[in-house]
């Protein structure tokens, strides 16, 4: 499961860490970033609504291998230099983010031991982090040495290798899969498929609280992952590799950061009060990324990267295992997949709403400082949850 949530969150990464080099030559202002991780996120939401029923049929192993496959045709197709071809990668490296998300969740469920949940949700979330490592420090070396279409060339071969490497696993994890399932067209688009995993999330007051806390800190942390390096190049005027290497820097941190979360909650016999300590320090820290100028010393911003490791970008893991407590058994999958609709929801809503707040003539700082707020708001929803 960290295999293949490294290989797509790596592919996810192609338009955050190249778009310096990727919009312009497409006649695309550099903003325009945050509405491609909005499509990319987009695209995650359209394959989680559908499918369900996919993964009854063909099981998770199944479902991760083609949702993987997707991602790498998407992220070969973003290479083309067309702004149609960059969108339509884009969309296809978003459906396959899908996957991970519902399939790796009901893995872990079937196999972690409950002593250890925390831990091991996290650390299979840390393959978030640890794909955007690889791909800061690979992907603005790589196109400034080889070009653009070597850079995603590489990364495509990333994803082909994870796929045929989880191939031996299959057999154990989806021996349960429904073989007899027919599938419909009626399965994927009636009301009651796309509208389930929301509501049966919503019913919920404890559930409905903890998805609505994850969507305010997601949308912080979507801002950071869309535009640290776009803000380091355009503002602070540091080189696409330096940046690069500070959003690697940033994930590599978070890396440890999550199962170190997860570790803790577990001693704490719960996560909320670690997802609540998250909330503050996540939106400190983007509040300091707004009054940063190009006359701050680089360890300054080098330490706010490390701070934004364990706080902005290290509390997924915690959330999801929270939603897995809350949840009845037999609607695990349903809740499981609501909260991450909420989630990639505002991995939309941040970066597009950035996106247009530049667009409209704001700076980069006032929009950091807007979204330290949403991120604050998720100390509402998790005020009203009783302690574990």
């Amino acid at each position: 499961m960290l295999a293949v949530q490294t290989a797509v969150s790596f592919l996810s990464r192609i338009a955050p860490t190249l778009a310096p080099m990727l919009a312009p030559r497409i006649g695309l202002p550099v903003e325009s970033v945050g509405y491609l991780s909005a499509l990319i996120t987009g695209g995650s939401i359209v394959s989680l609504l559908l499918g369900l029923p996919l993964l009854r049929r063909l099981g998770s192993m199944r479902n991760l291998q083609v949702g993987l496959s997707i991602g790498v045709l998407g992220a070969l197709l973003s290479a083309v230099p067309a702004p149609s071809a960059l969108l339509l990668g884009s969309l296809m490296i978003g459906i396959s983010i899908g996957p991970p998300s519902s399939a790796g969740m009901d893995v872990l469920q079937r196999f972690a031991p409950q002593r250890h949940r925390n831990l091991l949700f996290s650390v299979k979330q840390a393959g978030v982090p640890l794909g955007g490592v690889i791909a800061g420090l690979l992907l603005p070396w790589a196109s400034q040495r080889l070009g653009i279409a070597a850079a995603v060339a590489i990364s495509a071969v990333i994803g082909i290798i994870t796929v045929l490497a989880v191939q031996p696993l299959r057999g154990r994890v989806d021996a349960g899969r429904e073989r007899d399932l027919a599938l419909h067209w009626k399965m994927f688009l009636t009301p009651s498929n796309l509208r389930k995993p929301l509501a049966v999330l919503v019913a919920m007051p404890a559930l409905r609280r903890v998805g609505l806390a994850g969507g305010c800190l997601g949308a912080g942390q979507s801002a950071w992952f869309a535009f640290l390096v776009t803000y380091l190049v355009v503002e602070l005027h540091w080189s696409l590799t330096a940046a690069g290497a500070l959003f690697a820097l940033m994930q590599g941190v978070s890396v440890l950061g999550r199962p170190l979360a997860g570790f803790i909650s577990d001693r704490l016999g719960g996560g909320l009060r670690v997802l609540r300590w998250a909330v503050v320090g996540s939106s400190l820290t983007t509040l300091a990324l707004a009054f940063c100028t190009a006359a701050w010393p680089a360890w300054s911003v080098v330490a706010l990267a490390v701070l934004a490791g364990l706080t902005v970008a290290s509390w997924n893991g915690v959330q999801f295992a929270e939603v897995a407590r809350l949840s009845p058994r037999d609607r695990l999958n349903e809740t499981m997949t609501g909260a991450t609709l909420l989630l990639l929801s505002a991995y939309v809503a941040g970066p597009a709403l950035f996106s247009l707040v530049v667009a409209l003539g704001a700076t980069f700082s006032a929009a950091f400082a807007a979204t330290a707020l949403v991120t604050l708001s998720a100390l509402l929803p998790l005020s009203r949850i009783p302690a574990n």
